[in-house]
């Protein structure tokens, strides 16, 4: 079966985006990619059942339709991103500008996410993920020493967080102040001796301090210490895809040639990809911003799609508090549209009986609930 192919161009605020989506008949998948000026920002994929068909172009027609769902859907989040962008800058709370900041990162968009993690630490100086995140976007855009400024002022708020501890480390590492990194990763290790991120990094940078030394033009000399360590985290489970696989044997090959200006480079590339692999997902923090920003209404329908999507998060990351209470927000909301639906039924009895009394009673009693409902909502999702 042949794949089927979509391309649109977008225009968002003087700005042109190339989204292309398409199906790999092979993987039952379908990839979106989104470019801007030829740069590669983020992509999408989904998988697909073949539904069983006995004619061909009734397959088609099925691939067609779910190619273009996801790429409408594509197009429709970065017009939505950047709408959110420009209606919630004169607002004072931190968690909106938070949440716009990782979704924005996770897109590639490290501009935008650097401005509103800014705002996010200006507005609530002692939250320490916003100074967290803020370093992490300072860091891919190759601001390294102001990375670790921000990675520092979290660290002042939290001194034995392990991850800003191995934050630390890398930022470090970056600008080759190997006796810093190895202080705050080994930190890190004391707090989480299992923490195999940190213990990856700290190999790194005792195999880099050694390279500091070797002449670029002999081969370099992998230390046991960082084989193991490499080793170590090829095999957690959060690495077991098509991509991680590619990036660790792109590394190894690397390894195994051993010219010293190469090995250095692998090394500081496959830190960087580990660090600023964020593997909690952002589907809330989207769902949160689209609800309250998005300025129109969402339906059950859409609803129940974001559901799914969190719940298949809270299968690969059931012992997190985050995914659970998140998910109970979905559940809320839900509970609000039904709200909402029950009062219109209950108007619609009561008009075509207007001397129904149940009906009438329970019309007001849900009016007269209907703003505290909504309040408490809104509280909630602040």
């Amino acid at each position: 079966m042949k794949g089927i192919g979509l391309r649109d161009t977008v225009s968002i605020e003087s700005r042109e985006f190339q989204i292309h989506t398409g199906n790999d008949p092979q993987k039952n998948l379908i990839k979106s990619e989104i470019f801007e000026q030829g740069k590669f920002l983020f992509s999408n994929e989904d998988d697909y059942d073949i539904r069983e068909r006995s004619q061909e172009t009734l397959d088609i027609d099925f691939l067609k339709s779910i190619a273009f769902d996801q790429h409408q859907n594509i197009l429709d989040e970065l017009k939505t991103i950047f709408k959110i962008n420009e209606k919630i800058k004169q607002i004072r709370q931190h968690m909106p500008h938070f949440r716009l900041g990782r979704v924005f990162l996770n897109r590639n968009f490290v501009s935008e996410a650097i401005e509103n993690l800014q705002r996010v630490v200006e507005l609530k100086p002692d939250f320490v993920r916003g100074h967290s995140k803020l370093g992490v976007a300072l860091f891919q855009d190759g601001k390294y020493m102001e990375a670790v400024k921000a990675f520092l002022q979290a660290h002042k708020l939290n001194p034995d967080y392990p991850d800003v501890l191995n934050q630390l480390g890398v930022g470090y590492t970056r600008v080759n102040n190997f006796s810093a990194a190895s202080k705050f990763l080994k930190k890190a290790l004391e707090i989480n001796p299992g923490y195999t991120e940190a213990n990856f990094n700290l190999g790194v940078v005792l195999f880099l301090s050694s390279l500091n030394n070797e002449n670029e033009e002999e081969k370099a000399v992998i230390p046991a210490r960082f084989i193991r360590s490499f080793k170590e985290i090829i095999k957690q489970p959060k690495y077991q895809y098509r991509g991680w696989h590619e990036k660790f044997i792109n590394t190894q090959e690397v390894l195994n040639k051993g010219n010293v200006k190469e090995v250095k480079g692998a090394l500081y590339k496959i830190q960087s990809e580990i660090l600023l692999a964020d593997d909690s997902s952002d589907i809330m923090d989207y769902f949160f911003l689209q609800f309250m920003y998005g300025g129109s209404e969402l339906k059950n329908n859409k609803l129940e799609v974001f559901e799914e999507l969190i719940n298949s998060e809270v299968e690969k990351h059931s012992d997190y508090a985050d995914y659970w209470n998140e998910l109970g927000v979905i559940h809320l909301i839900k509970c609000r549209e039904y709200f909402l639906k029950a009062i219109s039924e209950f108007e619609r009895s009561n008009k075509l009986e207007p001397e129904f009394e149940s009906a009438k009673r329970n019309t007001e009693l849900l009016k007269h609930n209907k703003q505290g409902f909504l309040i408490l909502l809104r509280a909630i999702l602040k």
